[in-house]
């Protein structure tokens, strides 16, 4: 029975976690980047599948993570403060297998 308990405990950890798709809108409260080029964004709604303990939720958008190039990173950073500025909701996806929540793709509601 150990051995059994065992092995089913490999398999179900041995494998990576999933990233799943999120889809979340809603209206920017804050931008903050960072000296490297990153940044963050927090929302007036929180999603519940962003599990980071941080209180607004933390969005981030990093070179490399999640598909984001280093143009990809300069229009969304673009857009986020269009959006943010002009009180517009965004729509963004990120990555809901970690706590950082990557952001690949966001865009504004007009």
């Amino acid at each position: 029975m150990l051995r059994l308990r065992a092995f089913v405990f490999l398999v179900v950890f041995s494998f990576p976690a999933v990233a799943e798709e999120v889809w979340f809108t809603s209206t920017i409260t804050k931008v903050y980047p960072h000296g490297d080029g990153r940044f963050v964004v927090t929302f007036d709604d929180d999603s519940s599948a962003c599990v980071n303990g941080n209180d607004p939720k933390h969005h981030w958008v990093v070179l490399g993570e999640n598909g984001v190039t280093e143009q990809g990173l300069k229009l969304m950073f673009s857009v986020a403060l269009t959006g943010a500025s002009g009180g517009k909701e965004v729509t963004i996806n990120f990555d809901d297998s970690t706590n950082w929540c990557y952001i690949s793709r966001l865009f504004i509601r007009y």
